[in-house]
């Protein structure tokens, strides 16, 4: 009896423009509509298509077009023309190892305005009192690369670039006067011990000598 309801109503459940549409297979009651795609959606797919072969002719198959791997090159060889390149140390007209941290007041005001100042990013990734928020803490006895003046301007010049540290080095960020006001500043600041200080990294840090960190 409820088949024969089922078949009665079931004329009522479909509109006379989707029967001749209808497949003749259903899933859990429901039937699916053989609708074909919007002719915008169709072409839109269409170019998709052809594009991706001109893309593959053009790149891969003629290579009329760089690669990834030429494109990368040529950005970075027009970037090291603008910037200059962080991957060599800056030259330098003074021998920073024959030379002693400034101690004066004159300079070490001159070396705690480059700290702070915004042309660089000292202060912010190693805090206002060096006591290190992405950068390590400047204040403790425990660094990774030297703590002598050589070995601080050293990574000041060159950087590390590979842990979001830029190089400082080329004349149009720091001079060589400025490299050794900063750096003297630096090394005034071990042993305050401002609150919040971040802790070492142990595991790739020393304990301050006057040679570089191996």
């Amino acid at each position: 009896m409820s088949d024969q309801i089922k078949k009665d109503n079931e004329p009522n459940l479909i509109l006379d423009d989707e029967r001749d549409l209808l497949l003749d297979h259903e899933y859990d009651g429901i039937q699916e509509l053989d609708n074909k795609m919007p002719p915008w959606w169709l072409y839109g797919f269409y170019v998709t298509i052809a594009f991706s072969v001109v893309y593959l002719l053009y790149y891969d198959v003629l290579r009329w077009g760089p690669s990834q791997e030429e494109e990368y090159e040529r950005e970075m060889a027009a970037a090291e023309l603008r910037f200059g390149s962080v991957a060599a140390e800056p030259e330098s007209t003074l021998d920073f190892t024959q030379l002693v941290a400034l101690t004066d007041d004159v300079s070490l005001a001159a070396g705690k305005d480059i700290y702070m100042s915004s042309r660089n990013l000292c202060a912010t990734c190693h805090g206002g009192q060096g006591q290190g928020l992405v950068g390590p803490d400047l204040t403790n006895d425990y660094w990774k690369h030297g703590c002598d003046l050589s070995s601080i301007v050293t990574s000041i010049r060159v950087g590390f670039p590979a842990r979001g540290m830029p190089a400082y080095g080329s004349m149009a960020r720091l001079n060589d006067e400025e490299l050794h006001q900063l750096a003297s500043y630096i090394i005034s600041l071990r042993g305050t011990n401002p609150p919040g200080a971040k802790a070492p990294d142990m595991s790739r840090s020393v304990e301050c000598v006057e040679a570089p960190a191996e």
